[in-house]
């Protein structure tokens, strides 16, 4: 199946529960409904997002928040969140970038040389739109939870 790139609409209050008890965690992630996935596309993204490739030094600070969250939730897990204001900004931020700036990121060489999940060294034109088609599934959620004045909690898994 591989690794899926997650998220979940949370509440303000839901968030701060998690906060204080992280492993209320197991119960929200039962309710479907309140999940989204960019299927496999969130090492791509990151990479049109950010211009880097390298997981081991993953950058919070910037868009790169969209795909891996912002402070971590569980870190063994590899849960992060994005708070209500963060989801607003980056929302925002989003809803800005048209499909022309991702697509001239589109770098096919650095993606095969770095190997970017899932494709390694197979990325090419249908890969792209693939990415372009989760990207848009990015933006309706982090939109859908902006609307909702809501949070977001992301994981890979």
């Amino acid at each position: 199946m591989g690794m899926v790139g997650a998220y979940m609409r949370v509440s303000a209050e839901e968030l701060t529960g998690l906060l204080h008890e992280p492993d209320g965690f197991g119960e929200l992630v039962e309710d479907e409904g309140r999940q989204t996935d960019i299927d496999k596309a969130w090492h791509g993204l990151y990479f049109l997002l950010t211009g880097e490739t390298d997981l081991d030094d993953i950058d919070r600070h910037s868009l790169g928040k969209v795909v891996f969250g912002g402070d971590v939730l569980d870190e063994e897990a590899g849960i992060a969140y994005l708070t209500p204001e963060e989801v607003a900004d980056l929302s925002a931020r989003l809803q800005y970038i048209e499909l022309d700036a991702l697509e001239a990121r589109y770098d096919v060489t650095t993606m095969n040389e770095q190997q970017l999940y899932p494709f390694e060294s197979e990325w090419g034109l249908e890969e792209k739109q693939y990415l372009f088609e989760q990207f848009d599934e990015l933006k309706r959620v982090f939109k859908q939870a902006a609307d909702e004045n809501g949070a977001l909690v992301t994981w890979i898994g």
